[in-house]
């Protein structure tokens, strides 16, 4: 009104708005509230005041936090005549799925619905939006009441909405992620027993089926093994590229929540533990790692998982055998397959039941 400039800076480097809601996340009295308010109004309906999706988001949060809803729909009335209707009716659905998925998880204690998740992604909701760090999905993973029926149906619906949400990292530097393959300790936080796995064994294969580039920045990896489990070699409907004793490379967890690869061996196929529902097959294969600990990998994918010494692949695909990619002439893969070993020998594959027996090389008159 005076000619002030809105993107000006205190000496805690904040614009007027950033004060605004940095000073109301210490609760301020009602007094304070109602200064508050009068000062956002000003600004919001300022021309000079910028308004992107950052300002839009810490506004819609602010006042779900602060105030009645006969003020939320003035504040956002005045949001709307500034940035149209579509911006900011997607701004405050992303803040009521926040708000959704916080009480599912500390307030009710109850089980998210795909259903509800689907209809707020449906109206818009940004699932990277955050609420004190944690984004929509962090706080589903964060939830240990929801079965793994359900977040099968959730976890890939969010992540297709945007991959980007499974690099996304809190305050501890973790990813959600990071949270799931810690579900005990989740489940323990909230008195549930047994601990839930669901957020775990739902979040791993949609990473790997939706986004498998990201799963380094998700911080996907090869778990240990814990005395509660084994491997139970039963015979799954689901070809393997490995058989218990391939050498190969698995990504595991290292310092920092990062990850590495590390060498070992497969010791056991279709790893279950007891906590997990009848509904999971089981994890692929059990690793023991040349350092001396046993992993599981939750999934049979080369972004986890990959033989130590590359085969070879152009030998393969110039005979017919193998993918083929590239080779118009290639044959089909069928049941039986021949594949290379690290010594030089051939063994041919029966990808149905997983047995391998030795072979000739492919280009041998003995077929």
């Amino acid at each position: 009104m005076h000619g002030a400039d809105p993107k000006a800076k205190d000496s805690d480097n904040e614009t007027a708005l950033e004060a605004i809601l940095s000073l109301s996340q210490e609760e301020p009295e009602e007094e304070a509230l109602k200064a508050h308010m009068a000062s956002m109004r000003a600004l919001i309906n300022c021309p000079n005041q910028p308004l992107g999706k950052d300002e839009i988001a810490g506004i819609c949060g602010w006042l779900r936090q602060h105030y009645s809803e006969d003020v939320q729909k003035q504040v956002l009335g005045d949001l709307e005549k500034r940035l149209g209707k579509e911006k900011v009716t997607a701004a405050w659905t992303s803040e009521m799925f926040l708000k959704y998925c916080e009480q599912c998880a500390y307030d009710a204690k109850t089980s998210l619905k795909s259903h509800i998740v689907g209809q707020y992604l449906e109206m818009g909701a940004d699932v990277c939006g955050r609420k004190n760090g944690a984004s929509a999905l962090l706080l589903m993973i964060l939830n240990p009441y929801t079965g793994f029926e359900e977040m099968s149906r959730i976890c890939p619906m969010v992540i297709q909405k945007d991959p980007q949400v499974v690099c996304q990292r809190d305050g501890f530097k973790m990813t959600p992620f990071n949270w799931a393959s810690d579900y005990e300790n989740v489940s323990l936080q909230h008195s549930v027993k047994p601990p839930n796995p669901a957020v775990l064994l739902a979040l791993a294969p949609a990473i790997f089926t939706i986004c498998p580039d990201l799963a380094e920045g998700s911080g996907a990896c090869c778990l240990k093994v814990k005395k509660t489990g084994a491997s139970t070699g039963q015979i799954v409907n689901a070809p393997l590229r490995f058989l218990e004793g391939d050498r190969v490379l698995c990504r595991v967890e290292a310092p920092g929540n990062l990850t590495t690869w590390e060498e070992g061996v497969v010791v056991g196929l279709w790893y279950k533990e007891k906590d997990w529902p009848p509904q999971f097959q089981g994890a692929p294969y059990e690793v023991k790692l040349d350092i001396g600990s046993h992993v599981y990998a939750l999934v049979d994918h080369s972004g986890l998982i990959q033989r130590e010494a590359r085969e070879k692949r152009a030998t393969l695909g110039a005979s017919g055998y193998g993918n083929g990619n590239g080779n118009a002439n290639a044959k089909p893969q069928g049941r039986f397959q021949k594949r290379q070993q690290e010594d030089g020998s051939w063994e041919l594959l029966d990808t149905k039941s997983g047995k391998a027996r030795a072979c000739s090389p492919p280009d041998s008159d003995e077929d």
